[in-house]
């Protein structure tokens, strides 16, 4: 018995699964560590590494990742180019990087990839780590300087660029390149998170996305200045002139003098990256 197929009855739909890579970087702070990493669902991503700047007999407390112990002391740009390296060579679609003094509370990791899908924004950071961008008692208010409604989605736009928690896409990565390791713990974010702007893959300086909602997500972790990996370093000081000449050399004015953009070319850019979407 023969039968025949007639396959015009049958249709598919090819679904491209996109990989979700996150980048946790710790510097001698364990139990920081232990909570950030406890706090992040396994269901959240498909590959996870660690990358450790401290000292090497710290514990590999990575659970179901890859572990990367740097020579210590290398610096917060070097380590997260080493995350960013080997999530890019995972062929990860969309990387978020994140700072080990921040705890989540919901899957913050989706909430940016709806928001790139639906804004074309490539780039987006929590803005409300530390007191910048906020303001009230104890500056437990955000202050951004504006709110951009897309419909389904609310995006804050601040005036500080942080980078305790910071989300790219691998298009954006491929194109701009990985942090500029001339810097050493002082504004390695600000320079590349201005790269992607120049570029179009984010919003413009002074009015770095976030979505209005990320609170919702994640919190920072009680600690003070003397918990800070960088700022009790005798360098640091110097670390901040150094950048804020390297800054200068290569984009003509230090971090604080890049112009601000009026607000009406701010929507116009939105506009454009919002129309770029592939």
């Amino acid at each position: 018995m023969s039968i025949t197929v007639d396959y015009r009855l049958f249709s598919y739909k090819i679904v491209v699964m996109s990989k979700v890579g996150v980048g946790i970087i710790t510097c001698d702070r364990p139990d920081m560590y232990n909570i950030c990493i406890e706090s992040i669902d396994k269901s959240w991503y498909d590959e996870l590494v660690v990358v450790d700047d401290g000292k090497k007999d710290h514990p590999n407390h990575n659970r179901d990742g890859i572990y990367i112990q740097t020579t210590g002391g290398e610096g917060v740009g070097k380590a997260k180019n080493a995350a960013l390296k080997h999530l890019m060579g995972e062929d990860c679609d969309y990387i978020i990087l994140i700072e080990d003094d921040m705890k989540f509370t919901g899957n913050l990791f989706k909430e940016y990839i709806d928001a790139y899908e639906q804004t074309g924004i490539h780039h987006f950071m929590f803005a409300y780590h530390g007191p910048a961008n906020k303001a009230g008692v104890s500056y437990g208010k955000p202050v951004p300087r504006k709110v951009v409604d897309y419909g389904d989605i609310k995006i804050a736009l601040n005036q500080h660029c942080v980078g305790a928690v910071t989300f790219y896409t691998k298009e954006s990565l491929e194109d701009v390149g990985l942090y500029d390791e001339g810097y050493t713990n002082a504004f390695e974010h600000v320079d590349h998170s201005y790269m992607l702007a120049k570029n179009n893959y984010s919003t413009p300086y002074w009015w770095w996305a976030d979505i209005a909602n990320s609170l919702d997500f994640v919190q920072e972790q009680k600690c003070s200045e003397d918990s800070s990996a960088i700022r009790p370093r005798s360098d640091w000081q110097s670390n901040i002139q150094d950048a804020f000449g390297f800054f200068k050399g290569k984009h003509g004015v230090s971090p604080v003098q890049v112009p601000d953009t009026p607000v009406e070319e701010v929507v116009k850019t939105l506009k454009t990256i919002y129309n770029a979407r592939s």
